[in-house]
This record gives structure tokens, sequence and C-alpha cells, in this order.
């Protein structure tokens, strides 16, 4: 089957075009086409850009009909240091971000997979310019197919340790970790909620958005060098059902009570600052991580450094990402759910 189709692009308010594709589970819609160059002269500038700009945009591709309640992506733009291949700012159901890990690799595959960069067989250097810093992929070509990538992230840091808070009369420790944006790392074994798989996962992201709220409401945040100053996301951790190919579990709550069907690539960040601030473990040593879906990271400190007055690392994280369509997304002047909805 293969009828022919003739759409009157014209008539439509909006034509966005979108390679989609999936990083271990975690959607990436990657938008390529449609807006106006975000403008700014750094990336946070261009991110506030389209939060003023382009909201609507983000909503239009990550809410339904177009997308789902846990929907993410990026909006590709050009960079500001002349360094970088291409500027990057993240977007989900709630709101635009600084940095994804997970979607960075999503759109190394995706400039690479769709042609919009030159690529060789063997290992191709992207680099991204992000609200977060500069982020550095590797990434490995066979076939014309990009097998893995691994992202140099930003410096990743222990931001305050030993935090608590009470939620429905329960003190729940955590720690505050950078891995690109701030996290709450809560050890799921002080939880009554139990082992963090797909059946549990509801009742973690309840929990997740409640620690969220608490958190921002009562412990200031401010990254030295960035402007960066919320929690945006918890990271649940604890053991994983196969040792022999992990060393950890998570599942990582976000935005609009979204769970991370990916180990999180900036959450294992924050993971390995975290512990490396607690020596267990080294320079060079590998940590996989893995998702509530069984889906991994490799994750591994390339080397220590300093951010500001903090003792920081600089992680490696690899993982692998699959294209799954490209698209012209409409937008009808008429039609009064144009810009989206969610449901729950």
């Amino acid at each position: 089957m293969d009828y022919k189709i003739n759409v009157n692009f014209d008539r439509f308010e909006e034509q966005l075009k979108v390679v989609d594709a999936h990083t271990m589970g975690e959607f990436c819609r990657i938008l390529v086409g449609g807006i106006p160059e975000p403008q700014g002269n750094t990336m946070i500038e261009k991110k506030k850009w389209l939060e003023e700009n382009c909201d609507y945009i983000r909503t239009a591709l990550m809410l339904e009909p177009r997308g789902h309640h846990d929907m993410f992506g990026a909006v590709l733009c050009e960079p500001v240091h002349e360094e970088a291949d291409f500027g990057v700012v993240f977007m989900e159901t709630g709101e635009f971000l600084n940095m994804c890990g997970h979607c960075t690799i999503g759109t190394t595959t995706v400039v690479i997979e769709a042609g919009m960069i030159e690529s060789h067989e063997g290992e191709n250097e992207v680099v991204l310019d992000t609200p977060a810093g500069i982020v550095r992929t590797k990434a490995m070509v066979k076939d014309g197919k990009v097998e893995s990538v691994t992202l140099t992230n930003v410096p990743a840091f222990v931001y305050q340790e030993n935090q608590t808070v009470t939620i429905d009369g329960k003190e729940i420790r955590f720690t505050i970790s950078f891995g690109g944006s701030f996290f709450a790392l809560v050890d799921s074994e002080q939880l009554d909620i139990g082992p963090i798989n797909a059946k549990t996962v509801p009742a973690y992201t309840t929990l997740g958005m409640k620690i969220l709220k608490e958190v921002n409401e009562k412990i200031p945040v401010k990254h030295p060098e960035l402007d960066i100053d919320t929690v945006d996301l918890v990271e649940f951790y604890g053991p994983t059902p196969n040792p022999d190919k992990a060393d950890m579990r998570n599942v990582v709550i976000f935005g609009d009570a979204q769970a991370d069907r990916s180990p999180c690539g900036t959450g294992t960040s924050a993971k390995l600052a975290t512990l490396y601030k607690w020596g267990e473990i080294g320079v060079g040593e590998p940590f996989v991580y893995e998702s509530f879906m069984g889906s991994l990271f490799k994750g591994e400190i390339k080397e220590v450094t300093k951010v500001a007055d903090y003792d920081a690392v600089v992680p490696k994280v690899t993982g692998s990402c699959y294209l799954t369509g490209v698209a012209t997304y409409l937008i009808d002047g008429k039609d009064p759910l144009k810009y989206g909805f969610l449901i729950g």
C-alpha cells in the first residue's frame, strides 16, 4: 500500500519538522525546523527566548494529541560557542530544560543518522552547546548506524548532603547533587514503597513530586557559575534485580509527574559525583546504572575538577538511541486544541 497525499500546507499556521527517536526507552523528539532562530548571546538567553516566544510550540509538540504525558524533546538552534556544532535546548511537557543526558545522546544520533552533519565509520565527535554548558559527544558509527554515544557532561558535584524533608509525616533523607540540573537523590530503601520497578513507579512518581515541591519551597539552591536555581528532578536509587548486568537501579521523576524510562544521563552524572564524594568510586571505574525498565547506561568519571569551591567530577555517560520516525506536525488555526492538552 502506498497512497499518494497532497496536503495544502499553506493553510496551516505552523509546520513543525521533527525527527523522533528513543534513548533506551525514553522519547526524544528533535525539532529541526519550522520556528524562527532562537535569539540570545548565551544558551541560557536562547532558552529564555524560547520560553517567552515559543512555549506554545513546546506544548504543541509535547502534549496530546501529538505527544503524551511523559514526552521529551529538544530544539536545535545555532550554537553560541564557535567550537560547537549545534545549539540545543531541551523540553518536556512542563517546561524547557537546561540539560538532559538521554536527549543529548538522542540529539547526537539524530544529527548523524539524519545527515545533518558529516560523519564516517568509527568514532565521530559532535559538540553541543546547551544552557548548562558545552557538552562533547563521541558517536561510534558502523554501517551508517550510530551504535552508541558517549557524552562528556558538564562538571557534576555534590551541592548539599544530609538534607531532610517531611512528607506525609515521614522524614526522608536525601542529597542534592548537580549533573547538568540539580537532583535530589533519595535512597529507596528508606521508604516503604518497595523495589524500583514498573509496578511501583506510580507510587515513586507521586512521592517524587511531593519531594520536589517541598525541596524547592524550603531549600534554596544556586549554581555558582550558571543561572540555575531550582531542583528539577528527584532520583530514587536502590538495588538492581540484575547484579550481573548493573550496579544499581533508579527511577527519575521530573516535570509534570514524569518518570524517565531511561537511566537518565544527567542523573547518572549526579550519581557519579555523589559516589565519588562518598569514596565509593574512583576515576576511570565503570558504573552501570539501570532504569526501572531494565535499560542501561554506562557511567565513568573522566577526571576530577572544581566548580567554584565545590569538588567536582567530569562524568562520561554511554548509551544508545534509535530513530523511530520523521514527521511534519501541523497546527491548524481553527483547531480549538491546536497547542495541545494534558489529562491527569
